[in-house]
């Protein structure tokens, strides 16, 4: 690129050459979207994600366009509000950022769908684990028959009977 009297301003310079690089990958991204040859045989959630990013893109796109002319783009059209047809016009050329919203939340919602298929219910690990430890414990006498709960409590008390004596 030929900068003229600006090519000793690395800054700006610098900044120009990113965004040629930033809008050559875009270029090359979006073609490489718009040219798919088999978009009937893609599942509906790709197609919608496709739309989604081809709408957000190309938007996104016009934004920059809208900034590179030196307008606001969030601006709100309050000085054409007299003038019904300038209005609309000047809201067609920046309603960019309504736009943009619209398409974000249509991004989110496509998630909420489709991530919604893939949510699975999570195990608590400890819970499972007291479960079995508490539910198929099972103990064993000395000669090696099934003590119910009643009986361990009195097996465990013969073993550590108090005495008043043994009180201070």
């Amino acid at each position: 690129m030929d900068f003229g009297e600006l090519r000793n301003d690395d800054k700006f310079t610098k900044t120009v050459n990113n965004f040629s690089s930033a809008l050559d990958k875009i270029e090359k991204s979006l073609s490489t979207a718009v040219d798919l040859k088999d978009f009937d045989e893609l599942s509906t959630q790709e197609k919608v994600k496709l739309d989604n990013y081809l709408a957000y893109a190309i938007n996104s796109l016009y934004w920059m366009h809208v900034k590179l002319r030196g307008d606001d783009p969030n601006e709100v059209a309050n000085i054409y509000q007299n003038h019904l047809i300038n209005y609309f016009v000047y809201q067609l050329q920046h309603g960019i950022k309504n736009e943009l919203s619209r398409v974000r939340q249509t991004i989110v919602r496509d998630k909420q769908i489709y991530e919604h298929n893939t949510i699975r219910p999570v195990i608590d690990k400890a819970a499972a684990g007291r479960f079995i430890k508490h539910g198929l414990h099972v103990r064993f006498d000395e000669d090696g028959e099934r003590l119910t709960e009643n009986s361990s409590n009195n097996e465990m008390n013969k073993d550590t009977v108090i005495t008043s004596s043994t009180i201070p």
